[in-house]
């Protein structure tokens, strides 16, 4: 049963009037807080936001924030909300909690038919995460044959201009045609309306939606693959734009007229505020994570991906095969069963006429894709600090190292500094820390 839910839990009132008051204060004579004083969260305070909203002035609304709490909804569905890029997140974790519990989201409107095959095949998978749990394999790398309707708990906090754009594109956008996505947003949409009526149908009359991914429909055979990363684009003349924003920066000494030394990156590399990274940018294409490991790139914040739907995950085939799996013969057997039965009840389903989109649900965490990736090199000093970490899982620490070559490659003198976070200083690890601190900048 579908008991998906997402609720507003923290909604902070008072900011009606701080949005009507940054609606005021750029046509209005006072200081801040006598702008402030003339907003009372009423009607006319509404009115005005709605107002200033039409006219595509959408800023002053963000300063009205919200927690949610996403309460069973399906991984899938959790794929799809964290690649909103201004929002805040935090997931249960797969890596630690025993899973084996948790159940999973059936597809509302599946006949008969399409919701026995449905639970057969995801029941078939829990039990298989079950026996590979109770033949020694880590949480981490059983959690790799849980299906994509398994149920997350997590929260969001989030300004309320990006909610409206969340909204808008759960119920009109790429999540359109996903009856677990579309029913969460209209939750969402309720609850939003109960506070600002309006707002968000008038943003719909001029949503532009999202041009559709036509959802593949032939799987095909499982394989274990190797994932890995290739640099596909980097800046023009690196060094020199490096050099260009240093010295236009005003915070460096030169040395004998430049300002790219050892000296000045290594202080770069440990400033509070190194913007002049930010104008390297970077684009990998990286080949074969699991969707387990697409995760730990999309929160990222600042970096821009563009991953292919769940479903071509599935479609693919190709899966993720632990180090620890392997090492076991009946593991393996398990895990390599468990691929295989999975696609086999993937083409039943689309066989017996279930929607793909709601075939997306036997998309297991294992299952791979490739995605595109552009960061910029202030970012990915902080993608390395985590991802190159021995504390970091081990797929997204093996494609960090990976892209960290190439990039050493690319340009030296700057990469050849990036790395883990004790590198750079104390581990934040604390307890949990290797004890084998990297050598530092």
């Amino acid at each position: 049963m579908n008991n998906s839910k997402a609720i507003l839990i923290v909604k902070n009132p008072e900011a009606l009037r701080v949005a009507a008051s940054a609606a005021r204060i750029s046509t209005q004579q006072g200081t801040a807080l006598e702008v402030f004083s003339r907003s009372q969260g009423d009607e006319k305070d509404l009115k005005l936001i709605d107002k200033v909203l039409s006219s595509g002035h959408k800023s002053v609304i963000e300063h009205q924030t919200f927690s949610v709490a996403f309460d069973n909804v399906s991984v899938l569905v959790e794929q799809f909300v964290i690649e909103a890029r201004l929002a805040s997140y935090t997931v249960k974790s797969r890596r630690y909690v025993d899973f084996a519990g948790a159940g999973y989201v059936v597809p509302e409107g599946l006949e008969a038919p399409q919701a026995e095959a449905f639970r057969e095949a995801m029941e078939a998978r829990f039990a298989d995460y079950e026996k590979l749990m109770a033949l020694g394999v880590p949480k981490e790398d059983a959690r790799f044959v849980l299906p994509y309707c398994l149920r997350s708990n997590f929260f969001m906090t989030v300004n309320a201009r990006e909610l409206i754009a969340l909204v808008c594109a759960m119920i009109a956008g790429r999540g359109k045609g996903f009856k677990e996505i579309e029913s969460l947003g209209a939750q969402l949409k309720a609850q939003f309306d109960a506070i600002y009526p309006n707002v968000i149908d008038g943003e719909l009359k001029r949503y532009p939606g999202c041009a559709p991914t036509e959802l593949p429909t032939e799987i095909e055979d499982p394989t274990d693959a190797v994932g890995g990363a290739e640099l596909l684009s980097t800046p023009p003349n690196e060094l020199m734009l490096l050099e260009a924003a240093m010295g236009f920066s005003g915070r460096f000494e030169p040395e004998y007229g430049a300002f790219l030394t050892q000296k000045n990156l290594r202080r770069l590399m440990l400033d509070a505020r190194p913007r002049e990274l930010e104008l390297l940018n970077y684009v990998f294409g990286v080949r074969h994570i699991s969707l387990a490991c697409l995760t730990h790139f999309v929160r990222h914040r600042v970096d821009s991906p563009i991953v292919p739907p769940v479903m071509a995950a599935l479609a693919g085939g190709s899966y993720v095969l632990p180090e620890t799996v392997r090492a076991n013969a009946e593991a393996e057997r398990v895990f390599r069963a468990a691929f295989a039965s999975q696609a086999e009840a993937a083409r039943k389903a689309l066989a017996l006429g279930t929607d793909p989109a709601d075939v997306s649900y036997f998309a297991m965490s294992g299952h791979q894709l490739d995605i595109l990736l552009g960061m910029n090199a202030r970012e990915l000093m902080h993608f390395m600090k985590l991802r190159t970490c021995s504390r970091a899982q081990w797929e997204i620490r093996g494609v960090a190292g990976e892209m960290l070559l190439l990039l050493q490659q690319s340009l030296p003198a700057l990469f050849g500094m990036y790395g883990p976070s004790c590198r750079f200083g104390p581990c934040p690890e604390g307890r949990m820390s290797c004890g084998k601190p990297s050598e530092r900048i």
